[in-house]
């Protein structure tokens, strides 16, 4: 399984209590802090992505993602300090596995290995075999697409 970013912001859809502005420095430069890291970065909006950072409506509607996702108007969602973000967003595999119950899309897997669901039966799941998942990247990945099949979900 071979995971193809189209660029959708799941992975950043819950960063808004990690990444956090503490004050704007400029028209499109911000001091920030990195919460689970408690680290400081300065932000400055890409050249290419202000125009979309200005609109605010997409922030306003998901307060607990990350305050510069924004969405583009090919339909991507995209990270508008992409050049200047943190060392963490940099490092970070998005999405690895997508978990479906019927059609409706449950939780996912992101490259770290970590859930994020808030459905508490794959919750569950997930804790039950937690010790047992590989450490690889590739075979983690494969190893909880079989293990959730195995319990009747659908992953892409």
């Amino acid at each position: 399984m071979v995971f193809t970013c189209v660029q959708c912001g799941q992975c950043c859809m819950y960063l808004g209590d990690y990444i956090v502005i503490d004050a704007k420095t400029g028209p499109y430069s911000f001091s920030c802090t990195c919460v689970s890291t408690n680290t400081h970065f300065f932000a400055v909006i890409d050249e290419d992505k202000r125009e979309i950072f200005d609109r605010d409506g997409f922030s306003r509607q998901h307060p607990q993602a990350c305050p510069f996702l924004r969405p583009a108007d090919d339909g991507r969602i995209v990270c508008t300090i992409h050049k200047t973000s943190p060392v963490q967003c940099k490092i970070y595999r998005c999405v690895a596995v997508k978990i479906y119950s019927g059609d409706q899309q449950v939780g996912y897997i992101t490259g770290m290995g970590a859930l994020h669901s808030d459905d508490r039966a794959l919750r569950s799941l997930y804790e039950s075999c937690a010790f047992k998942i590989p450490k690889g990247d590739q075979e983690r990945d494969e190893w909880l697409a079989r293990f959730f099949e195995k319990h009747g979900y659908r992953t892409e």
